[in-house]
């Protein structure tokens, strides 16, 4: 799905397994009779560490699961990819919690799940939680359909270090269960596969498609982040901080809200920083000597979103974050977010230097919602949507509206999206309105279809959002004989999709 590196012929000559080379030693045919020797002298110690490495090994095969994904309903129609496959680890077997990435659980699109548990046993998963702003999302399975076989993985507490050795296990390229070692070397990233953006933290292993979702964990069997990217011989993973108070507050029967503070933030190069009279020079000492792993990183404001009232805050874009409610943040980006978790609603304190001077002022907060993901209206080839936080983001769509990316061949919107047709093609678009009727709203669309249905030829009005935001239409030809609607509502309590349908 998601994962940004290149399988092609590489996967075929990649090796099935590895060991890590600082833990363990396996030896060939070509090992010098020096290495023998010296294996043979400490042969009890070798196979203690092999005996170690499959008991690690086995136990978190028993927390991991592959997951097949169908998607019935899908925002990007040109794609034409509806199944794929991914990997989740259990969290929690009171109450059947599986971690994976939002990218695996789709984060536009109607999808059903199934899991595949260590021992070959099947069940059935339900979507319980897709997060707004980070890629993760939380699958839940009956708890009576998990083996006892099964155990719940344990999170880490303390983060990952640069050099740290870590493996993941997972779906790779759907060889189930396949572990892979990696060793971290950064710990600081943000690789912008997202619209907000995530602390990651990156490690030397091979990566694949299949592997998304995978835990990634330490020596010690405690999961310290969600593998959700890679370039094939390394992996970026999303710190499981991030995730824990998530499944907390489902396990305790809480409701979970992300909050955003209205700002990209991103990092800046600390002696850049010095260099232009952003930060004084004793600023930049006290950094290094607090955070000396930083690796030359402070967080500052890229950008302020006009969608999340960027003009009524004190705010601006370069801005270089020394505190946050008091706290001194450096290069940990996830802090920002653990203030906001612990305060939900509240307005953070951002203590900022701008040109050298140090400055002071709150900004408001603002809740995420996944509501406008999880309603979707399918129509003459087309899924349509409202204003999704990525919207508000990226293009600074605050009110409501009605969207559609692509389209399906034959589909009157097929002027609009194919490629082939060189107008408009490649972007999101803001459906306006068909013959003479305003649409603002999926219930506008919704209502206005049964009149659509009667006709074979429809005027569009819409907008290709981006740099050239103007109202055009196309008159264009469809055939309702064969066009159906479905409107599809997610039921939070339920946890499934409610389905309401329209015939010609």
């Amino acid at each position: 799905m998601k994962f940004w590196l290149l399988l092609c012929s590489l996967l075929s000559t990649a090796a099935i397994g590895f060991t890590p080379v600082t833990s363990f030693k396996t030896t060939t045919s070509s090992d010098s009779a020096t290495d023998v020797c010296d294996i043979d002298c400490k042969s009890g110690s070798k196979k203690s560490e092999e005996l170690d490495q499959r008991k690690l090994f086995n136990m978190i095969r028993r927390g991991v699961v592959a997951i097949d994904v169908i998607a019935h309903v899908i925002v990007n129609k040109l794609v034409n990819e509806k199944m794929w496959h991914g990997t989740g680890f259990i969290v929690d077997l009171g109450h059947g919690l599986i971690v994976t990435n939002a990218h695996i659980a789709g984060e536009i699109s109607v999808c059903t799940y199934r899991v595949k548990f260590g021992n070959g046993q099947m069940a059935e998963a339900k979507c319980e939680y897709i997060d707004p702003s980070y890629d993760f999302a939380i699958l839940s399975v009956k708890p009576s359909e998990i083996p006892q076989y099964c155990i719940a993985l344990k999170c880490s507490e303390t983060p990952v270090s640069v050099n740290s050795p870590v493996y993941s296990m997972g779906n790779s390229s759907r060889n189930e269960f396949s572990t892979y070692p990696g060793c971290v070397f950064d710990t600081e990233s943000i690789l912008w596969l997202k619209s907000l953006p995530e602390q990651s933290f990156q490690f030397s292993g091979l990566t694949v498609g299949g592997a998304s979702g995978s835990p990634v964990f330490n020596s010690d069997g405690e999961v310290v982040g969600v593998l959700y990217g890679g370039k094939l011989v390394s992996g970026a993973a999303l710190p499981i901080s991030y995730v824990t108070p998530v499944f907390d507050a489902i396990k305790n029967g809480r409701k979970f809200t992300r909050y955003f503070c209205g700002c990209i933030l991103d990092y800046a190069s600390i002696q850049d920083s010095v260099s232009s009279g952003s930060i004084p020079e004793e600023i930049a000492k006290e950094l290094a000597e607090k955070f000396p792993n930083s690796n030359n990183k402070v967080i500052c404001i890229s950008k302020k979103l006009s969608a999340f009232g960027a003009n009524e805050n004190e705010a601006m874009a370069g801005d270089v974050i020394w505190m946050v409610n008091g706290v001194i943040t450096g290069a940990d980006l996830k802090k920002i977010d653990e203030i906001m978790t612990k305060n939900p609603g509240k307005n953070l304190a951002f203590t900022v230097y701008r040109d050298g001077v140090k400055k002071e002022y709150e900004l408001p907060v603002y809740e995420l919602k996944i509501d406008a993901k999880m309603r979707l209206l399918s129509f003459a080839g087309v899924t349509f949507f409202e204003t999704t936080n990525e919207l508000k983001i990226n293009l600074g769509k605050s009110g409501g509206g009605v969207y559609f990316v692509d389209s399906e061949m034959g589909s009157p919107f097929a002027e609009v999206t194919s490629p082939s047709s060189g107008k408009y093609s490649n972007g999101v678009f803001q459906l306006v309105g068909i013959d003479g009727y305003k649409i603002s709203s999926l219930d506008d669309l919704w209502a206005i279809i049964p009149e659509i249905l009667k006709k074979k030829v429809i005027t569009i009005r819409f907008i290709r959002l981006g740099l050239d935001s103007q109202e055009m239409s196309i008159i264009t030809k469809h055939t309702p004989d064969f066009a159906t609607a479905a409107l599809y509502t997610f039921d939070q309590e339920d946890k499934r999709w409610i389905v309401k349908h329209i015939e010609s």
